[in-house]
């Protein structure tokens, strides 16, 4: 777990060899802990928020508090228990002082005790989240291969770390579902929503066009640029940042199952931040292995938005890149692949017309490999072969879907690449791929089914189909 270090600048000194003393000692402590609550000198504190959240397609942590509701809150007062904005997160605190309108206060951390002057109420304050109550015969939600499903809480682990669900979809049962990564209080159903409703939400996200605000519906709302003020919006982050509540409206529906918010009350409607919808027509028929070139906009948990200029040379359209399509192997930070700005090679994986959705990738066809398109695999030596036949695989990649893995015919003859797809690794609940297999690692798999015009093959290591 990474450890994020918060520098302020604080009138508090220690002398430097404690300093690299303690620095060394916390390096130490990292490496044998998984999460160690640790305090370092003023500007060093280390945060530990294992509930925080950031709401992506695959898995992440998750919200183990309740989210303030949106009713609006009191001025904090002297010596309330509250939590302070610092760069995205939120961390609990003391407060020592309140200025007399009420708009600034001073706050001590819990987690190292730096304290902090002038502090924005409106935008960096907000109460302390209740804690999240998992209990037997609750209805939660419960997070399964990048998806949130309904279920029922049957049992909860006397550490309160872990609980069994039954899935409300199907009735299925899984034990041991670890509550702080993989489970939710349910969320607002977007039928739910009416226009005009006012939320407290969290800044999610934030790209070149507006800000993806988390008001504890299903998906994110979209505050579109034209609706964060009532003047001109150049750059956004001079309005909002990472982890800010701000106050929005439900400014429309729209039957794909998105909803746009506003920041402004007096932007309520179709007005505002509409947009003609995209013309896509230069990219429809596009072959999924032509590259494009593109410049990347903007940036969001879950993904990279890029405009792409297509191949007739017409005015370029903007597409999303999803994380899982940056890049072969697991991305956990989109940050950390591409910037705003940068010009990046992608191909065309889909486009809706109607809804005005551009679906791109920066992966090789396939999911294998990186950079130019390659032709599809010869797939045919091994479609006559039984799914009862055992043959030698070598792990060629992970990835949070499955494995890649290259097979090898009976005779040796021919090789291939195929996928194991998570479910298919092991009889009952894989998390995490990577703690199954190791890259290069020889296994023995069998053949489910095989694509020859796709170039696709889908392989099993477990002893049968049927579980």
């Amino acid at each position: 777990m990474a450890f994020p270090l918060r520098s302020t600048c604080h009138s508090h000194s220690r002398s430097l060899p404690l300093l690299f003393l303690l620095l060394a000692v916390a390096i130490l402590l990292r490496s044998i802990s998984e999460v160690l609550p640790l305090a370092f000198v003023p500007g060093l504190s280390t945060r530990v928020t294992r509930w925080q959240s950031y709401q992506t397609d695959r898995s992440q942590h998750v919200v183990r508090k309740q989210a303030p509701s949106d009713v609006a809150t009191a001025p904090p007062k002297k010596d309330d228990r509250m939590q302070v904005l610092y760069e995205g997160t939120w961390y609990d605190c003391s407060i020592l002082s309140v200025s007399e309108d009420g708009s600034t206060c001073a706050a001590k951390y819990d987690d190292g005790e730096d304290e902090e002057q002038d502090i924005d109420v409106g935008s960096r304050i907000r109460p302390i989240p209740t804690p999240m109550k998992v209990e037997k015969g609750k209805k939660m939600e419960v997070l399964y291969e990048g998806e949130w499903y309904d279920c029922e809480i049957l049992s909860v682990s006397d550490d309160e770390e872990a609980c069994a669900v039954k899935y409300d979809d199907g009735g299925d049962e899984e034990e041991d579902v670890y509550i702080y990564d993989r489970i939710r209080t349910p969320r607002l159903k977007l039928g739910a929503l009416e226009v005009g409703q006012k939320f407290k939400g969290e800044v999610r996200g934030i790209a070149g066009f507006g800000v993806f605000v988390d008001v504890g519906a299903e998906k994110d709302g979209m505050v579109h640029i034209s609706r964060i003020a009532n003047e001109r919006v150049d750059n956004i982050e001079d309005y909002v940042e990472m982890g800010q509540m701000v106050d929005v409206w439900v400014s429309q529906i729209t039957d794909d199952g998105k909803f746009g918010l506003t920041m402004v009350e007096g932007k309520i409607g179709a007005g505002g931040g509409s947009r003609a919808p995209k013309d896509l027509s230069a990219l429809v028929d596009v072959s999924p292995d032509e590259w494009l070139d593109g410049t990347v906009t903007g940036t969001v948990p879950f993904g990279a938005f890029v405009s792409v200029t297509p191949p007739d040379g017409s005015a370029p359209q903007d597409g999303l890149v999803h994380i899982s399509q940056l890049r072969d192997g697991f991305v956990d930070n989109v940050d950390d692949e591409v910037e705003v700005g940068q010009q990046v090679k992608v191909r065309v994986v889909r486009v809706d017309e109607g809804a005005g959705k551009l679906s791109l990738s920066m992966k090789e066809g396939g999911g294998f490999g990186g950079g130019a398109p390659r032709a599809p695999a010869d797939l045919t030596p091994f479609e006559g072969l039984s799914s009862d036949e055992w043959i030698e695989g070598k792990v060629a990649r992970t990835a949070p879907f499955g494995i890649f893995v290259t097979a090898t015919t009976p005779d040796g003859k021919a090789t291939a690449d195929g996928l194991v797809h998570i479910t298919q690794i092991r009889d009952g609940f894989v998390e995490n791929a990577d703690d199954e297999v190791d890259i290069g690692q020889e296994i023995k798999v069998r053949v489910l089914s095989v694509d020859t015009g796709a170039g696709k093959m889908s392989l099993s290591m477990k002893e049968d189909d049927g579980f």
